[in-house]
């Protein structure tokens, strides 16, 4: 109660005075919620858009499993499909 009556002063010889209260957070613990905001948004978008996703990757994945050459040949047929 006593840090309350400590953020804003409205004594009339002084101007009024924000304080704002600094809470210290390891930085674990931001990178933590930042990378769950990150997973979850990834997660979202492929579930709201899942051509829209398909359709980049899936060059990628082809050239992983079989080679740059079949990326190159089924790449623009699976980006047309």
């Amino acid at each position: 109660m006593y840090e309350a009556r400590n953020l804003v002063s409205t004594t009339p010889d002084t101007a009024v005075v924000f304080r704002p209260a600094v809470v210290r957070t390891p930085a674990i613990v931001t990178i933590v919620i930042w990378l769950s905001r990150l997973i979850a948004g990834m997660v979202r978008l492929v579930w709201r858009h899942p051509i829209a996703v398909a359709v980049p990757t899936a060059p990628g994945v082809t050239w992983t499993l079989y080679g740059w050459r079949s990326a190159l040949v089924f790449g623009p047929v699976l980006g047309v499909a």
